[in-house]
């Protein structure tokens, strides 16, 4: 059960066919079925880092937050024995108070899907080095999971990824956004469209998982195209990380994570990461999960390394669950006050 979990969290084409934990069908005939399902989550949060610049607006008093309340719709239909075609829409909105807002689309797509040729998705989604290589950091409700890639650099629109059968425990992945030149102003710059790639590699086996992968993260700043949906990491290109996670026990798992930039933008943040290593580990105790990661980040200017941590813990009683965290920053520098940040809170799965 684990590697196939192992498995499904390394697939960008599994999103398609994740497991989402009170889904309900509300079409399924002829070979079309189609979910509705989403979550109500609100948090309370008290301190994190606080900027002590004259006229820096207060971030570290206690909130009564939404925390990425969202539904969304999941369809697939059987073209044969072996090929799917599979869409998705997903969409967030502000749940803790009365708002005109409007709704933000998130992961949205469509795609074929073969146990023998792999998985084609096109559209947005997170990006296949995210899925493979750093989620297995994702674990925490708000803050504490530390990486370059969060899911958003170089993906969630106008992105085009594959990933390969599995073969023996093995996976490849790849995928290809497009960044438009339109919209620029003609023959002030560089307008020709451009394109950021990303790839990974995974291998599960029993109860060990090991990933590798790259993301371009193409800077274009000094040309006339633009991202759609995410962008690049501001401090450079060329992510690599590679990451490790085992099942020690039934109800204790590891993990190890390595990241650094290829080259560093010209005029990047002194204080933007460079390198980042990090370990953790989650338990599961019967009713829920006690998880906590550490991490060790190095920057891009001169400035010492520091070592942000998280630790969290939830209580789920299906299909509701309570939470709270601690997450410390461990920021440094002038007029920095860095306090723990708390947070506590409550999500209802549908």
């Amino acid at each position: 059960m684990f590697k196939k979990s192992l498995i499904a969290t390394a697939v960008v084409g599994a999103l398609s066919a994740s497991a989402v934990a009170q889904a309900a069908t509300v079409y399924d005939q002829n070979g079309t079925k189609v979910d509705i399902y989403g979550r109500i989550n609100y948090m309370i949060t008290s301190g994190g880092t606080q900027d002590l610049t004259p006229g820096a607006d207060k971030t570290n008093g206690s909130e009564f937050q939404n925390n990425g309340s969202r539904f969304g719709f999941r369809a697939s239909h059987e073209l044969n024995s072996d090929l799917s075609a599979f869409a998705r829409m997903e969409f967030r909105f502000n749940a803790d108070e009365v708002n005109r807002d409007a709704m933000q689309v998130r992961n949205s797509f469509l795609g074929l899907k073969s146990q023998q040729l792999g998985t084609l998705t096109i559209g947005n989604f997170d990006s296949v080095y995210k899925e493979a290589v750093t989620g297995v950091f994702d674990n925490y409700e708000n803050e504490g999971w530390v990486t370059h890639d969060g899911g958003s650099t170089s993906s969630r629109g106008d992105t085009v990824a594959y990933a390969t059968p599995v073969f023996n425990g093995l996976q490849g992945h790849v995928q290809v956004k497009h960044i438009s030149g339109n919209d620029a102003t003609v023959g002030a710059q560089d307008n020709s469209s451009t394109t950021s790639t990303a790839a990974a590699v995974t291998y599960s086996w029993e109860n060990l998982y090991l990933a590798a992968g790259y993301n371009q993260s193409k800077d274009v700043s000094e040309r006339g195209a633009s991202y759609g949906g995410g962008g690049s990491n501001s401090a450079g290109e060329d992510i690599w990380g590679v990451s490790a996670q085992y099942k020690f026990l039934p109800n204790f798992s590891a993990r190890v994570m390595y990241e650094e930039l290829g080259s560093v933008n010209e005029g990047a943040s002194a204080s933007a990461r460079k390198e980042i290593v990090g370990l953790g580990a989650t338990f599961n105790y019967g009713q829920g999960n006690l998880y906590a990661d550490v991490y060790d980040v190095s920057y891009v200017g001169d400035i010492s390394s520091n070592n942000p941590w998280a630790i969290g813990v939830d209580y789920r009683f299906s299909p509701m669950r309570v939470y709270a965290e601690i997450f410390d920053e461990d920021a440094s520098g002038e007029n920095i006050d860095d306090s723990l940040l708390y947070t506590v809170g409550i999500r209802y799965d549908f």
